[in-house]
């Protein structure tokens, strides 16, 4: 019976060595490929051209403009849905 625990032993050593060896080799494609990913942002990033300051205030304007126009419709929409089904039907009653 001892000689079946040793094979036994021995043979999970060998599994437990190879999954660690296919382990380390699945963490080094890893890091591998986000090295490449990072260079590869690196250069994106060094292509982009990036607004300078009036450029970025007048965006800023602008966004803030049409956040403005869209906040003042929905109200009007709310006061005018409200009205329509809150305060007319009461009225009809």
């Amino acid at each position: 019976m001892s000689s079946w625990l040793a094979l036994a032993l021995g043979g999970a050593a060998v599994a437990v060595a190879a999954a660690l060896v296919v382990w380390r080799e699945r963490v080094r494609a890893g890091a591998r490929a986000s090295v490449l990913f990072l260079d590869e942002v690196r250069g994106e990033v060094k292509k982009v051209t990036w607004p300078d300051r009036q450029q970025l205030k007048n965006a800023t304007l602008v966004i803030l403009a049409f956040v403005a126009i869209v906040a003042l419709l929905i109200g009007a929409l709310d006061i005018v849905l409200q009205w329509l089904v809150v305060t007319l039907p009461g009225r009809l009653s």
